[in-house]
């Protein structure tokens, strides 16, 4: 008995350092495996910190803080701003534009203004002349002081002339041509129904002045060719009705030349050192007023009227007469020569228009002396 109890003890205590050993390795086990699972979770939890802590907040400052705000300094800084600067430099570009719509007032102004500056050097004064005017005093009439046999009447009628001029068979005077007569704005053909104008007429000018004046200096004045404004061809007619009268007392009946004949007076009062009436003065700055701009001093009549037609219809019809109508009487003429001829010229193309034959026998004015 006793021995199996040593041995039984022995089974025991072998048991019991098995058991220790088998005990140990689950322990080392499980401290393995808990140590692991300590790491395991601390790494989890270090891994899972930095994904809640670090991640998402760079996130959120990524969304919130970096885009958002680059966005709206986008719009707000870098867009406005521009448009804004665009905005400025269109208010640039529209300081030449007040820029110009000054210098258009000035313009305006100094259309003003010139007159002013034109009458200037006009002196003004009511005073008589001493000495009564004489025509005679101014010489004798036309002269030719180039001595080409054509004196200063002719000379202005080929400086005026529109068109080629004719002249009479000695060379001497104009026999046609064409002139606008700008006092009426009309166009004149026949130049024995235009008067040669001394635009300051000789009687003015002696009252403003040139009474002082020697008689070589009233003889230049006279023919005076160097100056083109200073004689003008207009009709007699309206010749006539100017007379020695100034601006204040007679204006030409076409008003649209009433600045060019204000600026030529005065640049011919200047230039002959001539007065001026209060009233002369006053009425010159009204007719000035209808210029559009400062003169240039260079008159341009208007165009004439076109001749292509007529030189056209005159051609074609060559040797053919006009028709004169019913415009002659058998008491229009002499003789019956005269009737006879007229009558021959116009019967082969109109017949007898004029009612000069009256038994239709070819022969007109059958009453007159020297008919058949």
């Amino acid at each position: 008995m006793r021995k199996y109890a040593v041995v039984l003890a022995c089974l025991l205590v072998a048991s019991g350092c098995g058991g220790s050993s088998d005990t140990a390795t689950p322990a080392a086990t499980v401290a393995s495996t808990m140590t692991v699972a300590l790491t395991t979770t601390a790494v989890l939890t270090s891994t899972s910190a930095p994904a809640t802590t670090t991640s998402p907040p760079p996130t959120s400052a990524g969304t919130t803080t970096t885009s958002p705000p680059p966005t709206s300094a986008g719009t707000t800084t870098t867009s406005p701003p521009p448009t804004s600067a665009g905005t400025t430099t269109t208010t640039t570009t529209a300081v030449p534009s007040t820029t110009t719509t000054v210098a258009s007032t000035t313009t305006t102004t100094a259309n003003v203004n010139w007159i002013p500056e034109l009458l200037a050097p006009l002196v003004v004064s009511s005073a008589s002349a001493p000495i009564d005017y004489d025509r005679d005093d101014w010489g004798s009439g036309w002269s030719d002081d180039d001595s080409d046999c054509i004196n200063t009447r002719h000379e202005v009628l080929i400086l005026e002339s529109l068109t080629g001029i004719g002249l009479s068979s000695s060379g001497c005077s104009v026999t046609s041509g064409q002139w606008y007569a700008a006092f009426t704005g009309t166009y004149v053909t026949n130049p024995s129904s235009l008067d040669i104008d001394h635009f300051v007429p000789l009687a003015n000018a002696h009252d403003s002045g040139g009474w002082a004046w020697s008689s070589a200096t009233k003889k230049s004045y006279y023919n005076d060719l160097v100056d083109p404004q200073h004689l003008i061809a207009v009709t007699d007619s309206a010749n006539s009705s100017k007379g020695s009268r100034g601006p204040d007392e007679w204006k030409p009946p076409d008003s649209s030349y009433w600045c060019q004949y204000a600026d030529s007076w005065v640049d011919i009062k200047v230039r002959w050192a001539l007065t001026v009436t209060s009233a002369e003065l006053s009425t010159l700055q009204s007719m000035l007023g209808t210029c559009e701009g400062p003169p240039t001093g260079v008159y341009v009549p208007p165009a004439a009227p076109s001749t292509t037609t007529t030189t056209t219809t005159t051609t074609t019809t060559a040797g053919v007469p006009d028709n004169p109508g019913n415009t002659k009487n058998c008491s229009d003429f002499s003789t019956y020569s005269a009737a006879k001829t007229w009558f021959d010229i116009y019967f082969p193309y109109y017949g007898d228009v004029a009612g000069l034959d009256g038994d239709n026998d070819g022969e007109p004015c059958e009453s007159l002396p020297g008919a058949p």
